[in-house]
């Protein structure tokens, strides 16, 4: 098949029969012209399913996220009592299901001044059975004295936890709240570690870097106390004040609700407070499932975005 018959036939089955004439009656040099923009329209043909797909899913999960925000989530206990004292431990899921029972044996094993009140956003409701059996077969000891769950009809992402958060402080919570993924295996004195470093109108993590200008242009800190740019949510602390702001939920734009922890260090930091590193041993597992990997190149836009005057909202003077 020539060249230009067969560039005929491509842009035919585009539907652009103008450009399809065209190749038919012009000289060789435009067909060329032509069979190029027709390898483009290709990709782009090949290139637009998967791209609409993924704006499809991100309009879904936007919308369903208003409207929890505009709603209380109930959340069910499945074990335990809420004690007064408990500090509350909010850890997103999704499609780890086989770590939850790791999960629940990291927080019994805390040598916590605290009692610990567990919190799962569940983020992959096909999931829900297996982690309501889980818990059950699960008995309430140790550090550990409660677990709370949450069914999301919809993956909303890491932003799940923050309305977990919200309604917690809805109920009566005012403390600070920690922040774990079901990716991440913690030593026994992870809990205690972050406690010892939370203060008001702070965010504290293990995961933590300083940015120069450009969100892969970063250095990761290693001492704790060093000042940070980044905090990463897994495996951090921060102050319930923090969802006391409407705007902290309704500012964020959609398309960036997988990437809470930008939003979270970025809201903070715009609005004074500090962002530290604290040591505390942990190592990374199934880290290939994390939903952070789609997202590299649109982590870099979501910085940039944030950096125009305007994006963060600046917190009311009123919540302190």
């Amino acid at each position: 098949m020539s060249v230009r018959t067969g560039t005929v036939f491509l842009l035919r089955r585009l539907g652009l029969e103008p450009f399809a004439r065209l190749a038919v009656s012009t000289p060789r040099a435009v067909t060329r012209m032509v069979a190029r923009f027709a390898a483009s329209a290709r990709r782009i043909s090949v290139a637009w399913p998967s791209e609409a797909r993924r704006h499809l899913v991100e309009r879904r999960a936007f919308h369903a996220y208003r409207k929890l925000v505009s709603r209380s989530p109930h959340l069910d206990l499945l074990a335990g009592e809420r004690h007064d004292q408990g500090v509350a431990v909010i850890v997103c899921l999704w499609n780890r299901p086989d770590r939850i029972g790791d999960v629940l044996r990291i927080l019994r094993s805390q040598q916590s001044p605290r009692p610990v009140r567990l919190v799962l956003w569940n983020n992959q409701p096909k999931d829900s059975l297996h982690y309501r059996r889980a818990i059950s077969d699960h008995s309430i000891s140790g550090a550990l004295s409660s677990i709370e769950f949450y069914d999301a009809p919809t993956n909303i992402g890491g932003i799940g936890r923050f309305v977990a958060a919200r309604e917690l402080v809805s109920r009566g919570y005012s403390d600070a709240f920690i922040m774990m993924d079901d990716d991440q295996d913690f030593g026994p004195t992870f809990v205690s570690d972050l406690l010892e470093v939370s203060a008001p109108h702070s965010v504290a993590g293990v995961w933590a870097w300083t940015n120069d200008g450009a969100y892969w242009n970063r250095k990761q800190l290693e001492t704790t106390g060093g000042s940070a740019d980044h905090v990463g949510t897994g495996g951090s602390v921060c102050d319930s004040a923090i969802v006391a702001d409407p705007q902290f939920f309704l500012a964020i734009p959609p398309g960036y609700l997988f990437m809470e922890d930008m939003w979270m260090s970025r809201y903070a930091s715009h609005n004074g407070w500090p962002l530290t590193m604290v040591e505390s041993p942990f190592t990374f597992v199934l880290s290939e499932l994390d939903q952070g990997h789609a997202l590299f190149d649109r982590k870099e836009l979501f910085y940039n975005w944030m950096t125009q005057p305007g994006h963060v909202p600046a917190r009311p003077s009123a919540l302190g």
